[in-house]
């Protein structure tokens, strides 16, 4: 806690005074020491989930194939060269092929809400455990009032694609519009897919949002998320409460013909995925759990 505290002061002094490249670098390097525990906490509870996708392990045993196996040659020869079957495919997957997008609120009210710590804590420990699992592509995207990408799916993210990254930011945005963020992304997706060298029925997306999870047009943008969904893109909403207040939302609804009723924000909430963290420590196990429970459905 004092370490997470020093850092805060840290970061708020560094977005107040907009200093140099080096003092992103170590902000960063805190951020990934800080949830080091964590992002490797999270990281196995991936290996679990995220099962291999693409066949690299060659296997036998083939007429043809890509490499002989050699434990075959002997009795090929003592056979006569009637036992042929001596080759190897790539057939067993060994390796995850998976494009995994950060899309980060930029908004104001993510300031407001003494929210920052905690997404760059939650950015730091989830680019962290996917990363150390290889698990593919990983793009980060920042949004508000505009929707930028902060780092494309073709470039590894390292130490120094963190620190560019968190310069980024800088959440003063006015409005947050999920509405745009859903469209904007899927297009993003939708390139990536066809750019990717792996077959396009195998190729699974994930959407990580990070926001405090205020939005309107709710059916709207459940249309997109579903939309998201027929096309082999899983979304899940990490919403960002520091102050626990979302739980206890209403939301005004106007009746035709019956005046107005109270309604709580979040059964209205159009995604389906989506957890509530307000202590980083629970973001490993609430993150993969709600992974889990998905790709058990699907």
């Amino acid at each position: 806690e004092e370490l997470r505290e020093e850092l805060e002061k840290k970061m708020i002094e560094w977005r107040a005074n907009k200093e140099s490249m080096d003092k992103a670098h170590q902000l960063w390097k805190d951020y990934e020491m800080l949830t080091f525990d964590l992002s490797m906490e999270l990281c196995e509870q991936l290996r679990l989930i995220l099962e291999p996708t693409l066949a690299t392990k060659l296997k036998g045993d083939y007429r043809n194939g890509k490499r002989l196996n050699m434990k075959k040659i002997i009795p090929y020869i003592a056979s006569q060269f009637k036992k042929d079957k001596i080759w190897l495919r790539r057939t067993k997957p060994s390796k995850r092929q998976y494009q995994i997008m950060l899309s980060v609120d930029d908004s104001k009210s993510m300031s407001e809400s003494h929210s920052v710590q905690l997404t760059f804590e939650a950015l730091a420990m989830i680019s962290k455990a996917l990363t150390q699992l290889e698990a593919g592509e990983l793009a980060v995207v920042r949004f508000g009032e505009t929707v930028n990408l902060v780092h494309p799916f073709e470039s590894p993210f390292n130490d120094e694609s963190g620190a560019q990254a968190i310069c980024q930011f800088t959440f003063e945005q006015q409005s947050t519009d999920i509405q745009q963020l859903m469209t904007s992304t899927l297009g993003i997706l939708e390139e990536a897919r066809e750019r990717s060298s792996s077959h396009n029925e195998s190729l699974w997306q994930l959407q990580i949002i990070l926001s405090d999870g205020i939005c309107e047009n709710h059916e709207q943008i459940k249309s997109l998320v579903h939309s998201a969904m027929e096309k082999q893109i899983m979304v899940v909403f990490v919403v960002i409460d520091t102050k626990q207040q979302i739980l206890g939302m209403n939301n005004v609804i106007k009746q035709p013909g019956k005046g107005f009723k109270l309604e709580r924000y979040i059964s209205t909430f159009p995604f389906d995925n989506y957890v509530i963290l307000s202590d980083i420590n629970q973001l490993p196990e609430i993150l993969s759990e709600t992974l889990r429970q998905y790709f058990m459905m699907v």
